[in-house]
């Protein structure tokens, strides 16, 4: 059998061949090693392999299973390939932060408030250097039971517990493209992953992760909550490409119509908005507006960004409005968080993931903000799921119209597919006009909800 992209460990070392063995009964793991038979002697299988050791020019190390990979969106399995040649290091219960296109980032428990807000990182300069300084940052303290209280409208900066062989991954020509999580970001908190090396936020090329020390940072500003965070959480997830971005978009009307259920006239990526109204709580609503807290009801309160079986999940009334169209028509006011559906429904194919961009980030005031993934298998299969737009007033009023365009999808193909029947179903799936998960169930009207599914 020919031996290519693939790795045979014979004890503690990792073992150099080239070209052929006979098939004396390897097999590949799930990490992309060819490991050998139990059944067969070690000393049999050191004589093939070292009689293949004849020129080191020739030999292939067969450690490196991104060598089969075309370029596209890592899947699951490829991610851990890489966690387990430890091109990417630090995340606790892998498999539960492993997702059908991204993995998520998890906070450790180095944190620091930025005394004037948010810092933005500069190339070259390694990122602890303004943590540093303390005219920029102090540590941060946390509560007695190890948690972080982050107060609204004020910036922080985790270390996370991921870090980066930088020199590797570069060698192989890896990208990233980070975002936050839908459930943090629909909680009106934005998330920004800061690469050591970068100068700018949310991803890294291999040209610029040259040098650099692989450190990873989040920073995290709440805006219109008070949020409790605790050290192994994660607040952002990380998308690896094999190869440049750019060159594996697609663009197809066909593509299109495949993805856009429902709609058979889609001929491009954009999504509008929907305006009309839903059931929520037996109230008919076509968005949830955020009220804004005051600083003794927040610290009293904050929303917890995680989820504990043990503990209630904060009522939603409390926190959001239920707001109308009138006309075809909803404003939103300046300072105030809205959460909106798009119009469009999709469901995403197992060789596909996309990326949610505004189609103008600032439109008129209004800003738009969002988590920005679709993995591969996402929505339901025959109607198809909307997408959550995260919408902000700035200094005046907007009037925001029905079928209004506010965001395009960018459509990526992926290395290898996932897999239909191992992909993880997320309470997303079959979303309509949603709040994030770390609320309660939406309470039928005039009844209060303290957990969800009571």
């Amino acid at each position: 059998m020919i031996l290519e992209g693939t790795d045979v460990e014979l004890g503690p070392q990792p073992v150099w061949v080239r070209g052929r063995i006979p098939p004396l009964g390897l097999h590949e793991d799930a990490g992309g090693l060819l490991r050998l038979p139990e059944d067969r002697p070690r000393k049999e299988w050191a004589m093939v392999l070292t009689s293949c050791q004849a020129r080191d020019d020739n030999f292939i190390r067969m450690s490196e299973p991104w060598r089969r990979w075309i370029p596209g969106v890592l899947n699951r399995e490829q991610t851990r390939a890489l966690f387990n040649k430890e091109l990417i290091s630090g995340s606790p219960n892998l498999e539960t932060l492993l997702d059908e296109s991204s993995f998520d980032l998890t906070l450790s428990d180095e944190a620091y408030q930025m005394l004037h807000g948010s810092v933005k990182p500069l190339r070259g300069e390694e990122y602890s250097k303004v943590l540093r300084d303390k005219d920029l940052a102090e540590e941060a303290k946390p509560e007695p039971d190890g948690t972080y209280v982050l107060e609204a409208k004020k910036t922080y900066v985790f270390r996370l517990n991921e870090e980066l062989n930088t020199k590797r991954l570069a060698e192989i020509g890896i990208y990233g493209q980070a975002t936050a999580k839908s459930s943090v970001g629909r909680v009106d908190v934005l998330a920004r992953l800061i690469v050591d090396g970068m100068d700018s936020y949310e991803g890294f090329t291999p040209e610029r992760l040259q040098g650099a020390s692989g450190r990873l940072y989040l920073e995290v500003t709440p805006i219109t909550f008070w949020v409790r965070v605790r050290p192994g959480v994660a607040l952002s997830q990380l998308r690896l490409f094999y190869g440049d971005p750019r060159s594996v978009e697609v663009r197809s009307p066909w593509l299109y119509r495949a993805v856009f259920l429902g709609d058979k006239d889609q001929e491009d990526e954009s999504l509008t908005v929907d305006l009309d109204p839903v059931d929520i709580g037996g109230t008919h609503a076509a968005a949830f507006c955020a009220g804004a807290q005051t600083p003794d009801v927040g610290s009293a309160c904050p929303v917890m960004l995680w989820e504990d079986p043990d503990l209630p999940k904060p009522d939603p009334t409390k926190y959001w409005q239920p707001e109308s169209a009138k006309h075809g028509r909803l404003t939103i006011e300046k300072d105030k968080f809205y959460i909106l559906r798009s119009r469009e429904r999709i469901a995403v194919p197992k060789g596909i993931a996309v990326y949610c961009r505004a189609t103008d980030e600032t439109i008129g005031e209004m800003r738009i903000h969002y988590a920005g993934f679709a993995h591969p298998c996402f929505g339901d299969r025959e109607q198809g799921t909307p997408l959550i737009f995260e919408v902000r007033g700035h200094q005046v009023d907007v009037s925001l119209a029905h079928g209004e365009r506010l965001a395009n999808l960018i459509f990526y193909r992926m290395s290898e597919d996932a897999d239909p029947d191992k992909v993880q179903q997320t309470v997303y799936q079959r979303q309509t006009l949603t709040l994030s998960k770390f609320f309660a169930k939406w309470p039928r009207t005039g009844v209060s909800n303290d957990r969800e599914g009571e």
